[in-house]
């Protein structure tokens, strides 16, 4: 067990001594995802594109909402449009030049976000049209946007974003559908606050999980496509859980140099985000090698392609499958840092929004 915070196992003795649950924010959160994407879908339905033509679109936003402009890309990436997804201050540092002409869709859950707020700024300057996207009313990015979509419920008092990584990717899939034009897209979209419904209802089958891993002092996380999205987020979560290495790779990636980490004195446990699609068979055969190296991988999937793996209540396309691939990741990561006397809501080191840069 890792090193225990002597205040939480005192609450937790007592709690389990007067037969209380001991329960933190950040489950709360998660179970509260469904009506987090009803308030996105409702505001999402209330935005019309600009009728302004722009040279492309680009993403920009910080950590969790970072891997969010990661989802919302992945859907333009596959159409006739330009489009990028960056780290705010990547974009701001090296790529502003790009904003010329451009839409720029700005995320931040708490809508004051150093590098995001900066960032818009410097695509203001270079002419951009900015679309602030947050989960909380009267902020910082409310005033340096052209138009900002606030998201009601989906903020939440923990500091790793759970449901609010859910709504804004919710509302950044649909803002790129939209200006693909492809209004009948969002029923799909509503499917995702039902399979979260069905996800959720399996939470002990998730506990159960993080039971088994929360020896493992290291994990890796590989996937292709959204699964990389997801790959990316579920690595975070459980960084700022556990505060242990969590190393991220495209899933056949891993076989150029970074599959030497299996052979390691700290054997990592890997785990395999594998939505459905394109990639089913190559992920399938890069499963089969990491088994044949006594890997033991942990595999999340919706194909039935896969065996001894977690099904994930997922039926719709590849593009959109970020959300209901996250949440059984956000609920391990949970149980992970409760099962170690962790405290996932306020993670050691950690601040829930970094103003200054």
């Amino acid at each position: 067990m890792r090193s225990i915070n002597l205040e939480t196992l005192i609450i937790r003795m007592i709690k389990e001594k007067m037969g209380m649950p001991m329960e933190f924010n950040m489950i709360r959160s998660i179970r509260e995802t469904p009506q987090a994407l009803d308030s996105a879908i409702k505001t999402l339905k209330e935005w019309n594109p600009p009728e302004k033509g722009f040279r492309r679109v680009i993403f920009i936003g910080c950590g969790s909402s970072y891997f969010s402009s990661l989802a919302g890309n992945h859907i333009l990436l596959k159409s006739s449009i330009e489009s990028h997804a960056f780290p705010a201050s990547e974009f701001m540092l090296h790529y502003r030049e790009l904003a010329k002409g451009a839409l720029v869709v700005a995320s931040s859950r708490s809508g004051k976000t150093g590098e995001v707020i900066e960032a818009v700024k410097v695509a203001r300057e270079k002419g951009a049209t900015i679309m602030g996207v947050t989960c909380n009313e009267n902020s910082k990015i409310e005033e340096v946007s052209d138009e900002t979509v606030v998201i009601p419920n989906g903020e939440e008092p923990n500091i790793p974003a759970t449901k609010s990584f859910s709504a804004i990717t919710l509302v950044l899939q649909g803002i790129a559908l939209k200006l693909l034009g492809k209004d009948d897209g969002l029923d799909e979209l509503m499917d995702i606050k039902q399979a979260v419904e069905k996800i959720l209802a399996r939470e002990k089958e998730y506990r159960s999980i993080a039971e088994r891993l929360v020896s493992r002092k290291a994990f890796i996380h590989l996937g292709s496509g959204s699964g990389y999205v997801v790959a990316l987020e579920s690595a975070l979560k459980f960084r700022e859980t556990l505060g242990l290495p969590n190393d991220v790779f495209p899933a056949l990636e891993f076989r150029h140099g970074p599959v030497a980490l299996l052979r390691g004195p700290e054997k990592p446990q890997s785990i395999v985000i594998a939505p459905e699609g394109s990639s089913t068979d190559a992920l399938k055969r890069l499963l089969d090698d990491l088994v044949s190296r006594n890997a033991d991988p942990l595999v999340f999937t919706n194909s039935d392609v896969f065996e001894n793996c977690v099904r994930v209540p997922w039926d719709g396309s590849e593009e959109l499958a970020v959300i209901p691939f996250v949440v059984p990741m956000q609920i391990i990561a949970y149980y992970l840092a409760v099962l170690s006397a962790l405290n996932p809501d306020f993670p050691d080191g950690l601040v829930k929004v970094v103003e200054r840069f």
